[in-house]
């Protein structure tokens, strides 16, 4: 054979192999990020410059109590570098369509790994789902410029986002609202000057949407300023002074009020503030609100929310730090502030309240109660043991729903403490709360961010859900801001929390005609809880506890028993809060179920 043909022909064949493993490549690259059944592909560099290194994260499948169901992680298929998510208020990133509880949107700031600090990679990420939540996917880019800190709210099923992002070289508040449900084509509204950042956003009952923002004062500023303007369905209107700070001054860094607003969907808007370096009499800022009832027409007098007091005679000082939320319950008009304080500034006496706009206030949760971090390893600028206490409401009103970050005492690879996401509920309109519940339990892997859904499913015949998101990165501590962890590649998991239907046989009814294996109760549990099972015939039993990384743990029983209904406590007391499993082998029968410890 002409040794030119040779030539040709094996020039052919290799470069069809590398169009084929180019085409492999690209086709796995398109994959990452996707959920593939219980893991998610993740690249996290090991330093800042080198190419990042590939590990898998796994997805928690979830478990179920006698009384709720934390349903499965799953990918919102929104991940990027870029994990400082706020600048202190509890942002909503997920809103459930109340017409179609089936469709989900969410939308979360990402940038990518040469640019962690998001100098001009950061983008802000809108996808969607239309089963419920089993499945995402991304369905836009808004805009595409550098952009951060978005938030997200429904006007009649479409998705209305705010967020800052440089247009004509100055970084401003702007709107972006879609033509359609999912439609993924937004039309930006720039805003007006003066410029002003880090938006909150209310859509009012006339159709119009109200949004507060503040401007990045000059380093060095002791006063801070917000602006409050309404996009009236064409364009966005002129900023008019909400809030500025008066003296005196805790310090000289602008810029670091926290604001909210909310409305009741019948003309009442309100809007809360947090001075942060406005100070009182004992050294800590206020919290003040205002209200209109003529949807932003006009606005009533400052009221004040919260003022620092004391506790044990004159000895301790109670004042906000932390992110904060505001939340009307529907169909009313008492409207629910949400924030996190701490007692003389110490981490661990750090506590979430609740406050109503009668003025009734309560204690949602308090560190010892969830096993917070009493002090930090490393710094975490604007991070508190405590905090994001996101609000949310069932569509009946009847429960409300607070969902918070908390730090805990494990240590990342990077020496960072690690963060854990919790939920509590209100059935008596925030009087009372119920019993933390820990959503996620993974020393290692940080957890923190978290949104809820303003409207979620409950009331009649529909079963109570929680739709929630949260960050989850592998690289434990921050590395966008205010930290020195490597950089890692973090995701936006959705997550569904609901009021569990008995499965089965409940913990009073004994099926006596088959092996069973019941789930302890109570659950969860501080110390003791009792764990019953059934025998259908004579056999040698083992009943055995196991920690998250399968480590045997205690053997609770390891003998011969006969047939029958056998019960059995389990002490706890020298354990760490956390989930735990327990496991049977009895003959041919075996089962294994889960069980959370929380002191």
């Amino acid at each position: 054979m002409n040794i030119k043909y040779i030539f040709l022909f094996l020039f052919t064949l290799a470069f069809t192999i590398s169009i084929v493993n180019a085409d492999e490549i690209r086709q796995k690259k398109e994959n990452w990020g996707n959920p593939d059944g219980a893991q998610i592909i993740n690249l996290a560099p090991v330093k800042r410059t080198p190419e990042p290194q590939i590990f898998i994260l796994s997805l928690d499948p979830g478990y179920q109590t006698d009384s709720y169901i934390i349903g499965p992680e799953r990918s919102t298929d929104l991940s990027g570098f870029y994990d400082y998510k706020t600048n202190g208020e509890a942002n909503h990133y997920i809103q459930v369509d109340p017409s179609n509880p089936l469709l989900l949107h969410s939308v979360d700031v990402t940038a990518d790994s040469t640019d962690p600090t998001g100098a001009t990679s950061r983008r802000t990420k809108y996808s969607g789902s239309t089963d419920g939540g089993e499945t995402w996917g991304t369905l836009a880019t808004v805009p595409e410029i550098r952009s951060g800190y978005p938030v997200l709210k429904l006007k009649n099923g479409v998705a209305v986002v705010s967020n800052h992002a440089v247009t004509n070289g100055v970084v401003n508040t702007n709107l972006y609202v879609d033509v359609v449900p999912h439609g993924g084509g937004f039309t930006a509204y720039t805003a007006t000057d003066p410029f002003s950042i880090w938006p909150q956003i209310a859509v009012l009952s006339n159709g119009n949407v109200g949004i507060l923002s503040r401007p990045q004062h000059p380093s060095g500023s002791d006063f801070d300023t917000v602006f409050y303007q309404t996009w009236n369905g064409t364009s966005l209107g002129p900023k008019s002074v909400a809030y500025i700070t008066t003296p005196p001054y805790a310090g000289t860094v602008g810029s670091n009020c926290r604001f909210n607003i909310a409305t009741n969907g019948a003309g009442r808007i309100t809007q809360a503030f947090n001075g942060v370096l406005e100070i009182d009499t004992l050294e800590n800022s206020k919290v003040w609100s205002r209200t209109s009832t003529d949807n932003g027409v006009t606005w009533g007098p400052l009221e004040l929310v919260f003022a620092p007091y004391t506790e044990n005679g004159i000895e301790d000082t109670v004042a906000v730090a932390g992110g904060s939320d505001l939340t009307y319950k529907p169909n009313s008009n008492l409207w629910f502030y949400s924030c996190a304080v701490t007692v003389d500034a110490l981490f661990g006496s750090g506590r979430i309240i609740v406050i109503r706009s009668d003025g009734q206030r309560s204690t949602v949760v308090t560190v010892p109660q969830v096993g917070g971090a009493t002090s930090f390893a490393q710094t975490m600028s604007f991070v508190f043991t405590l905090d994001q206490p996101a609000l949310g409401w069932s569509a009946d009103g009847s429960i409300l729903y607070c969902v918070y970050a908390v730090v805990k005492p494990d240590l990342g690879a990077s020496g960072y403490n690690s963060r854990d996401v919790y939920y509590q509920r209100s059935t008596d309109d925030g009087l009372t709360w119920g019993t933390p519940v820990q959503i996620t339990n993974t020393p290692l892997i940080d957890e923190c961010y978290p949104s809820v859904s303003d409207w979620n499913k409950g009331g009649g015949s529909d079963q109570y859900e929680l739709n929630i998101t949260y960050m989850k990165d592998e690289g434990v501590g921050p590395s966008s801001f205010g930290g020195s962890a490597p950089p890692s590649r973090n995701f936006q998991i959705h997550r569904k929390i609901s009021q569990a239907n008995i499965i089965g046989i409940s913990n009073n009814e004994i099926d006596l005609n088959n092996f069973q294996l019941q789930q302890n109760y109570p659950n969860p549990f501080n110390p003791v809880t009792t764990i019953k099972y059934n025998l259908v015939k004579n056999s040698f039993v083992t009943l055995k506890v196991f920690d998250m990384l399968g480590k045997e743990i205690k053997t609770l029983v390891s003998e011969y028993q006969s047939t029958g209904i056998k019960e059995i406590n389990f002490d706890a007391s020298g354990l760490t809060s956390g989930v735990y499993f327990y496991s049977i082998s009895a003959g041919d029968f075996s089962d294994v179920k889960k069980m959370m410890l929380l002191k």
